[in-house]
């Protein structure tokens, strides 16, 4: 940790009791306090924020910025925002403040005060500094809205992202995020100007930046709303892994409905220009009925990841009531590049023999649950980081930028494990 005295004199806020293991505990929570949303976005003006609110945005002052988390070390981390402000509509959402751009937010804790401390933003922009959008991209996905009553659509935008999690590069190269809309891996300079956007084969985009359709097919089948969610980055910033948030293929297929497997790309993102996929997983999910919410395959997300070691990787997993924290380890599990069948959709329905079809999945080990520890009074937890002590895990959540205003602000709980992870 960053102060050898932090957890002196900090509550105890809920333990879980996992079975032979030492409890974990909450060791602090901090909280983003109100504040002007252009402090994200510097040209947004004054007008749009007034028009946000008659569109149906109830507290313009209580941004999400749990979208995704790094921790930058020193005690600072990096937040993320999500496509902003929005809600929803039949077929599509709304988008009360469409100039909104999704942005990278470094801040450090303020002990003294449990507030989150947002430094300089950095809005995502074009090459040529053009701020982006968090619209849609193509037809099949939202459809985005003007205002609440969901009858003005807006145009859409092939440059839009909506970035779910972050990687900081080593030696000051820039930032790998990932995003739902197509879904992508971009690679973004130190200035936050995107300079290249990885999407799916055969998903082309007119975008005001460079787009290479390189990674595996199947991702395009993700659902809708639910596309890369997961980005983990090695140590020495050359291996990257990226996972989709939920299963495959529609829910109106009992098959892809009962689904509990994930995709996972392995990419070389050494030259972040010219990144190669070098590999592609299945990923379990736990059996729903471990939670305590009443959840069906569909409910089970990862949100959030984070590289621990060579192939081990923390996920963040989560449904109704709740989230739990996984080490999954890579190492042993079959790289589909390499399978005769690796690339059939089919693999991800329910009920396949993977053990017939002689491929491992990866191994996981429980490391938390959110619902035994009292502190946690949301199970919607999007950012996952770990601390240089590598004992303790930073969580944030995603408050949807407070559009109903009942989401409560934007939080960060640190969370100290029974033992280090080695």
């Amino acid at each position: 940790m960053w102060k050898k005295g932090l957890w002196l004199g900090l509550a105890v806020l809920g333990l879980p009791s996992l079975a032979g293991a030492q409890e974990a505990k909450v060791v602090g929570m901090y909280t983003l306090p109100p504040m002007d949303l252009k402090m994200l976005n510097p040209h947004l003006f004054e007008e749009d924020i007034r028009e946000a609110q008659a569109r149906g945005w109830a507290k313009v002052d209580q941004p999400g910025i749990g979208s995704g988390l790094f921790y930058l070390g020193n005690g600072r981390f990096l937040g993320l925002t999500d496509r902003g402000p929005n809600g929803d509509c039949p077929g599509g959402k709304f988008f009360p403040l469409p100039r909104f751009a999704p942005a990278l937010l470094p801040f450090r804790l303020e002990e003294a005060t449990g507030r989150i401390r947002l430094e300089a933003p950095i809005p995502l922009r074009t090459p040529g500094g053009t701020p982006l959008t968090g619209l849609p991209n193509r037809e099949g996905e939202d459809v985005p809205y003007r205002d609440g009553s969901c009858k003005e659509a807006l145009a859409l935008d092939p440059s839009g992202v909506d970035t779910e999690d972050v990687a900081v590069l080593p030696g000051g190269r820039g930032f790998l995020l990932v995003e739902e809309n197509s879904p992508s891996l971009l690679y973004a300079d130190a200035r936050g100007h995107v300079l290249m956007r990885y999407t799916p084969q055969g998903v082309r985009l007119a975008a005001r930046y460079p787009v290479r359709d390189i990674l595996p097919e199947v991702l395009a089948l993700r659902r809708n709303n639910r596309g890369l969610e997961n980005l983990a980055l090695s140590g020495d910033g050359r291996t990257a892994w990226a996972l989709l948030q939920s299963a495959i293929g529609s829910t109106r297929d009992p098959a892809y409905d009962g689904s509990l497997v994930v995709r996972a790309v392995r990419l070389d993102v050494s030259d972040p220009l010219r990144a190669r996929v070098t590999g592609m997983y299945l990923v379990p999910f736990s059996d729903p009925r471990d939670y305590p919410g009443s959840n069906r395959p569909r409910n089970m997300m990862y949100s959030a990841a984070a590289w621990v070691e060579g192939e081990r990787l923390l996920l963040l997993e989560r449904a109704q009531g709740g989230a739990r924290v996984y080490l999954v380890d890579l190492a042993g599990a079959t790289n589909l590049l390499e399978h005769p069948r690796g690339a059939d959709p089919g693999l991800d329905r329910a009920g396949v023999d993977y053990a017939a079809l002689g491929i491992r999945l990866p191994t996981r080990r429980l490391l938390l649950e959110t619902w035994r520890l009292p502190a946690f009074d949301t199970d919607k937890l999007e950012g996952l980081a770990l601390l240089e002590d590598r004992q303790t895990l930073a969580l944030v959540n995603d408050n949807d930028f407070a559009i109903t205003g009942k989401e409560g602000p934007s939080r960060l709980w640190l969370v100290r494990l029974p033992e280090a992870l080695r």
